[in-house]
């Protein structure tokens, strides 16, 4: 059963504190030493911020290699167009950070088709912690199953995105922020065949 320590908060409540830059709710510091953790050691990467906001954690991609940035903020598009057309271009990236202003859900599962070999970084808000209207119950339901899903279903199921496009995925970081998860999953194009045991046939 989720763990129901934090308190329900409406959206307005949050959606304030997030134009402020506060934070309370963009939790840099955090993030920013998983970044560092995940991708010690690299350089030269093809990295896509989505929802880049501020740019808190632009500074720090910028060591391991040249950054993309998009959010509606910065004047750059909209996240949630701007990934299709890249898709469009055939773009690939090592790093992906999916840091929208709730959850990540509608980025599945299309966003696996600009990332081969890499990793990509989740912030997803604890759907209990929300005072959740019926729309958002139902849009959780049509992509966990469950209006409340817990984490291990939340991984479970973008797993199960990742290989509608033949990309495996495994969590190599998860960090428990109060009421978000932020999330660090490796990501790898596996071939069909070899992943489900099977041998294409010729007739």
């Amino acid at each position: 059963m989720a763990d129901k320590t934090y308190r329900a908060i409406r959206h307005d409540v949050v959606r304030a504190k997030q134009k402020s830059n506060s934070e309370e709710v963009h939790h840099p510091v955090e993030k920013l030493e998983q970044i560092d953790k995940v991708l010690k050691g690299s350089s030269k990467l093809k990295i896509l911020e989505l929802f880049c906001g501020c740019k808190n954690l632009t500074p720090t991609y910028e060591k391991y290699g040249r950054v993309e940035c998009y959010d509606k903020k910065l004047k750059t598009g909209d996240s949630y167009t701007i990934f299709h057309k890249l898709i469009g271009e055939k773009k690939k990236y090592n790093v992906i950070d999916l840091d929208p202003y709730g959850f990540p859900n509608r980025f599945f599962p299309d966003i696996f088709l600009l990332i081969e070999h890499g990793y990509l970084f989740l912030t997803m808000p604890k759907p209990y912690v929300n005072i959740l209207n019926g729309i958002t119950k139902r849009h959780l339901t049509c992509y966990y199953g469950e209006y409340n899903p817990p984490i291990d279903v939340i991984l479970s199921k973008i797993k199960d995105y990742g290989l509608c496009h033949w990309r495996n995925t495994e969590v190599v970081d998860l960090i428990d922020l109060g009421r978000l998860w932020r999330i660090a999953l490796r990501v790898d194009r596996v071939k069909a065949t070899e992943y489900c045991g099977v041998r294409n046939r010729r007739d």
